[in-house]
């Protein structure tokens, strides 16, 4: 058994400042216990409280659904849901229900993913309540070697996985089928999708089933992995205690890897569906993975992530150009399967771009190795890079328990170093100034003499690509072409020229059981700051004042909703967006305007050395926003290419309608399409922007995060205090959009899949309060588990339900509740009938008590996690103050809690659930469609 213990502070500097080579090793992060049981079985422990009393578990084996024989195909996916279904210890649901009753939830907190190369199971438990902990590990032994295989439970679980099959299938997954096949030519993997085929789904065997498990669920080939607010030691000693006694499997098949397939020309794949709705090319240049997992190969990764990162940056710029040859372009590095990494470089394009936007995404490829980079562009990224990783470290003590987690489940799977941050930071201070701007340069002649490379083609049958020797021949052509090098254009100016003067704090008011200080500045801006120490690195700010779209004439709505579209994609003050985008390398201050519905404002994040940059910021957005007309011809360009063909897609056509009906056809409410856009004028654009934002004096700005209070006070005076603010009086206009008073329902016939869905929308009016608002999500949260239990685990009908209830104060206070799910067509109605069997059960004798149970608890777990986090602060925060309430009230959520009861929830549902009033809207195949 190899168990990782501490090493010495004197090791880590020792191995840090050691000369780089292939064989310099990285260490282990000393703050993980790691080992091997003499069964074979792997395991990491780390003791992490954040967040506080939970603790992250993870069963990870390392077999796939490449594994699979020709009679098994979906059937390593397939052993991943029955895992869920019963085992041994916990008979059939009695596993979810156990841990929906200690407070978490079925897909947040409970599940598990198949891919090609493995499985992975996720566990979320309280480790503060009885033995929540030691039965989760209990959980991830039932699934390493005793899965029930009920045979009832698989027979029911058959129809859950075909839905979820179902729900895959496309335009998208059609066109996939087709490019598989040549992008891994030789290997299983262009037919070992986990999903599996239909045929094999609903032919497969309970024997084929119970084989995999057999072959491939055994020590040697798994991982447990626990990382949580709890004794490490005492984990570690449980886990070596509890999964020794999982025996050995002698004889058992050798898990291979699917060798890497070498290719010595360039191969192409070229799709088209009916229904897809953009144009997109892909080329691929593949290698076999590196295996250097040392500090050289740490150092490789550096200069390959700064490869990607610069000609990401070139592509970005080269995309908001007008008349751009795609508009999006972007390059990455990294393992596509267990077997192969590739470089990738993608483009999204106009119809009929194929061919020119696959030479842009060559030629730039070619015009480094000419030319190269030029040393601006390497330290900017240079400097966004140490950033990152500064960042990282900055926040070591508040690191998520899940992110060690996932860190891992790769270092078991891909053999990942896991160093940790300390040894990491320090080890990139120590290389990153040693990478040299010819050695990122030659990585594009390297990329070029790779030889095994694949074109991938997909656009809608109305635009199809050129064929793949016409695709084969630009690309050659684009490598040979005679380019000039990159002119990098950088801003030379202040950000801020003139700053404004400062303004001034005019009244204080403290509120000492929330940690808030509130500021009126003078000009009006009411300011709300909450200090915290959840991150040592963020500070998150929101504003907002009353307005928004709402008072924009209907003559002007397209042009209205694209505005905050322009400036953004225009720049601020002097700068174009991509000089603005150089001047912030190195910085983490970002901010963007909004225009909603009814209010306008701004949204930002940085961490607290950048928090001056990200006010100067909001202050260039509502001083200084520029109009660049190039920018709003580019902008016109990319989304008409994101809605050339969008009336292709089943799916928006369901949800355009589901948009319009619930407006009942109100000319706001249409959505946009290509034919609408010529609407957009850059003028009235510019002019609705620049009326929002130039009196901000009803304005709210709220802080949270790592900040000092006395600190940030003369920044706010300043670039708040300077803000523009001549006494208007703004508010929100009703423009007059109400649902549906009566029952709706329509049917949208498009597609050719065998697949269908619905969606239940009810809406009314009701107090707006907390309680109400609470009612209604717990109303919601209730019906999620009943239906869930109802529509997926009794009748196999579907992959899952959705249900969401909120509560809205303007226009006027009211709620929408909606249940939505897919399925096969011919079963879609009557499982419609079942959904509102059991929404009629709850109006008239409420929710059970063991379900009402588990919600409450699992808002209480919710509710204690939620405190530490400043994007809740944020969100509870900003609402109080649109709606005037007492933020303290957020203190008396447990009580509300509590208070909760069965009688309260069937008035909610007799008043929220009203089955002579909803829209009901689903989506059907074409006729002749399936």
């Amino acid at each position: 058994m190899r168990i990782v213990r501490l090493f010495s502070f004197a090791l880590l500097v020792a191995l840090v400042t050691a000369p780089v080579g292939a064989q310099t090793p990285l260490p282990v992060d000393p703050s993980v216990r790691s080992g091997r049981l003499p069964n074979g079985m792997t395991y990491y422990v780390r003791a992490n409280a954040r967040p506080l009393a939970r603790a992250e578990l993870r069963l990870v084996v390392n077999a796939g659904s490449i594994l699979e024989a020709e009679d098994q195909r979906g059937l390593a996916h397939f052993v991943e849901h029955m895992a869920f279904n019963g085992t041994e210890g916990f008979a059939k649901q009695e596993l979810i229900s156990y841990l929906e009753s200690i407070g978490m939830r079925f897909g947040a907190d409970a599940n598990a993913y198949t891919s090609f190369d493995e499985t992975v199971y996720e566990l979320t438990v309280p480790t503060d309540t009885g033995q929540a902990l030691d039965t989760g590990l209990r959980i991830l032994e039932e699934w390493a070697h005793r899965v029930a295989f009920d045979p009832t439970e698989v027979e029911k679980e058959r129809g859950v996985v075909i839905e979820e099959w179902r729900l895959g299938r496309g335009a998208a997954s059609r066109m996939r089928d087709q490019s598989f096949p040549v992008l891994f030519r030789g290997s299983k993997y262009a037919e070992r999708l986990p999903i599996g085929t239909r045929e094999s789904l609903e032919t497969f065997t309970r024997e084929q089933l119970i084989r995999y498990y057999r072959d491939w669920y055994r020590p040697d080939l798994m991982a447990v992995v626990a990382v949580g607010d709890f004794d490490a030691a005492e984990v570690e000693r449980g886990i070596r205690e509890r999964f020794a006694t999982i025996p050995a499997r002698p004889n058992a098949p050798e898990r291979g890897v699917e060798p890497f397939v070498m290719r010595d020309s360039v191969e192409v794949s070229v799709a088209t569906d009916a229904e897809a709705t953009n144009s997109i090319v892909r080329l691929f240049v593949m290698r076999a993975p590196t295996t250097d997992r040392g500090q050289e190969g740490y150092r490789r990764q550096l200069v390959e992530s700064l490869f990607d990162g610069i000609l990401n940056a070139r592509l970005t710029e080269i995309g908001e150009r007008p008349e751009a040859p795609f508009a999006a372009g972007v390059v990455s590095t990294g393992r596509l399967v267990r077997s192969s990494e590739a470089l990738t470089a993608s483009a999204l394009v106009a119809p009929g771009g194929i061919e020119r936007g696959l030479d842009a995404l060559v030629s730039e490829l070619a015009r480094v190795e000419r030319h190269g980079f030029t040393a601006g562009e390497l330290e900017r990224e240079k400097a966004d890079m140490l950033r990152a990783y500064e960042r990282a470290w900055e926040e070591r003590a508040n690191t998520e328990s899940r992110s060690y987690a996932d860190e891992y489940v790769r270092a078991f799977l891909e053999a990942e170093p896991i160093p940790g941050i300390e040894f990491e930071y320090a080890l990139v201070q120590r290389l990153l100034p040693t990478v040299t701007l010819e050695e990122v340069n030659a990585l594009a002649g390297r990329i070029r003499a790779l030889r095994n490379r694949v074109i991938v083609a997909e656009a809608p049958e109305s635009s199809p690509p050129p064929p793949g020797e016409q695709l084969v021949a630009a690309l050659h052509e684009a490598e040979a072409r005679e380019l000039g090098p990159w002119r990098d254009v950088v801003a030379t100016t202040p950000l801020v020229p003139n700053p404004p003067a400062a303004g001034r704090i005019v009244d204080t008011r403290e509120l000492p059981e929330i940690g808030v200080t509130e500021w009126r500045l003078a000009n009006g801006i009411r300011v709300i700051v909450k200090p915290t120490d959840f991150k040592a690195d963020e500070v998150l700010i929101r504003g907002f004042g009353p307005g928004g779209l709402s008072v924009a004439p209907d003559s002007i709505y397209v042009s209205a909703s694209l505005a905050t579209t322009l400036v953004s994609q225009s720049g601020v003050g002097d700068r174009t967006v991509a000089e603005l985008r150089k001047e912030l390398a190195g910085n983490s201050a970002r901010i963007d305007p909004y225009i909603a519905e009814f209010e306008e404002g701004f949204e930002g994040r940085a961490s607290p050395r950048d928090l001056e940059t990200l006010l100067q910021l909001g202050w260039l957005y509502a001083t200084g926003p520029r109009a660049d007309s190039a920018a709003y011809v580019s902008l016109r360009d990319r989304i008409n290419t994101m809605l050339a063909n969008r009336d292709a897609s089943p799916d928006a056509a369901f949800s355009d309608t589901v948009q319009l009906t619930l407006a009942q056809y109100h000319p706001r409410a249409r959505p946009l399409t290509a034919e609408r856009l010529r609407e957009w004028n850059l003028d009235a654009s510019f002019a609705f922007y620049q009326d929002r934002f130039a009196d901000v004096g009803d304005f709210t700005f709220v802080f949270v995060g790592a900040f000092d209070t006395a600190a940030l006070r003369p920044l706010v005076e300043r670039w708040l205090g300077g803000l523009p603010s001549a006494g208007r009086a703004d508010a929100w206009r009703d423009t007059g959009i109400r649902p549906p008073a009566e029952r709706v329902e329509k049917v949208v016939r498009k597609g050719i899949e065998p697949r269908a869905q619905t969606l239940f929308v009810f809406t009314g009016d009701v107090e707006y309060s907390a309680e109400s608002r609470h009612r209604i999500g717990t109303l919601a949260d209730v019906l999620d588990i009943r239906l869930r239990e109802v529509l997926r685990e009794d009748l196999g009908g579907t992959y899952g339900a959705s249900v969401s209830g909120s509560i809205s104060r303007v226009p006027t206070p009211g709620y929408v509740f909606q249940v939505a799910f897919g399925a096969e067509p011919a079963r879609l109605d009557s499982l419609a009938t079942a959904t509102l069997a059991e929404l009629q059960r709850v109006r008239s004798e409420g929710p059970d008590a063991e379900t009402l149970a588990k919600v409450k608890e699992t808002q209480r777990r919710e509710y204690e996690t939620s405190l530490r986090e400043n994007s809740f602060w944020l969100g509870q925060l900003a609402r109080a103050a649109r709606d005037g309430s007492d933020p303290r009230a957020v203190l008396a959520v447990p009580q509300r809690i509590d208070a909760l009861t069965i009688d309260a929830l069937r008035e909610t549902a007799a008043r929220v659930l009203t089955l002579d009033r909803f829209v009901r809207i689903s989506l059907h195949p074409a006729a002749g469609g399936g």
